[in-house]
């Protein structure tokens, strides 16, 4: 992810569990399965994850996309249910969607970058 790794992220006021980490590492890894449609490439490599918690048994995701006009948002949100809540992982998904800071090339991991550059793409 871009900031702050999901196993790092704030949960409430009370530490993680052993059992809440490995699950924030299980749906950032999960999260990985979600494509962005239009560049090929799953929104962690991209940076658009900026953070996720747990609320219970709900997982709250703060994204972004590389567009604030993108027109595939529900599409997004689709596969990150699926990854997370169709699997199993979760119960339910909230998605905050974030414009600050805004999405830029900084924000992609290596991978990413590796994964753009054998899609002809030069960053």
């Amino acid at each position: 992810m871009t900031e702050t790794p999901a196993t790092e992220q704030p949960n409430t006021d009370a530490e993680l569990s052993q059992e809440q980490v490995a699950l924030l590492e299980d749906m950032e890894e999960a999260m990985r399965d979600v494509v962005d449609p239009e560049l090929g490439i799953n929104v962690v490599d991209l940076g658009l994850v900026y953070g996720m918690r747990l609320e219970e048994e709900v997982a709250v995701l703060d994204m972004t996309l590389t567009s604030a006009a993108c027109p595939l948002t529900d599409v997004i949100e689709d596969q990150s249910r699926n990854a997370l809540v169709r699997s199993g992982l979760v119960e339910d998904l909230k998605i905050n969607w974030v414009w600050m800071p805004p999405w830029g090339p900084d924000k992609i991991t290596d991978d990413g970058r590796e994964q753009l550059r054998a899609l002809g793409f030069t960053v």
